[in-house]
């Protein structure tokens, strides 16, 4: 059956209403109508088997006949850092760190980075992103939109998350540290922010200023990867480690 989300907000009881861009694909696109089985999901980790009662030219009534948690979130909390990157790349990686079960995505910039956006720019490029990221969890199964957070400096990426957090710099002039062995000293973290540099890789200055916030330095290999590769390789490891890849 076909995923729509639903905020928690529109759902009562029994009953929800599905109304903005959802509405338009499950009417004009779709061409569903009354009688149709749809899956809705909400804003809080559930799923409801449900039957559409009625449409508008605005919205849509249906009836949720079973409502379930799915089970399908990562027990992992993952912020992604990741440096804008050219073209069309930065859509790739939202899309595929969605399936991957990334919570919070969040773009830099930084010293190397190529894109120079303006607020304009800057404010499509965001709503674009949080499309493909909701389109994404629909698409692979997921009960949460990750978070799509503001673009933000790297100096600002660095002081973001708690202490709890276990924080990840993925640089290529790393020599030592493999992330095999930061797992081996930081088996129980059930948070990562890992950051990933632009395509010209971190500066050395960028590099000094994350460990000396708490960054743990990271290569994955002696090979340069390209920024959206070095996202989902760093994803699908990290998963594999201490998430529920397996």
């Amino acid at each position: 059956m076909a995923r729509f989300f639903v905020p928690k907000k529109n759902l009562r009881g029994t009953k929800g209403l599905i109304d903005g861009q959802e509405f338009m694909h499950l009417k004009k696109v779709l061409r569903l109508g009354p009688g149709d089985r749809i899956t809705v999901f909400d804003d809080s980790g559930w799923e409801h088997d449900a039957v559409i009662r009625g449409l508008s030219a605005e919205q849509g009534e249906f009836e949720i006949l079973r409502s379930y948690e799915a089970g399908r979130e990562s027990p992992l909390q993952i912020t992604l850092g990741v440096a804008l990157t050219k073209g069309e790349k930065m859509d790739f990686v939202i899309e595929k760190a969605t399936e991957l079960g990334v919570q919070k995505i969040l773009p830099f910039t930084s010293t190397f980075s190529v894109p120079k956006l303006d607020a304009d720019k800057i404010a499509a490029r965001t709503a674009r992103w949080r499309k493909i990221a909701l389109s994404a969890t629909k698409q692979c199964g997921r009960t949460r939109v990750p978070e799509i957070l503001p673009i933000c400096k790297f100096e600002t990426l660095v002081k973001s998350e708690p202490g709890q957090t276990l924080k990840l710099l993925f640089w290529e002039d790393e020599r030592h540290q493999s992330l095999r062995q930061a797992h081996e000293k930081y088996s129980q973290t059930k948070a990562l922010l890992l950051a990933i540099g632009p395509e010209g890789g971190f500066a050395n200055q960028e590099a000094e200023l994350a460990k000396s916030h708490g960054f743990e330095p990271i290569q994955i290999g002696r090979r340069i990867l390209r920024a959206e590769t070095a996202a989902l390789a760093a994803l699908s490891l990290v998963q594999f480690l201490w998430g529920d890849l397996r």
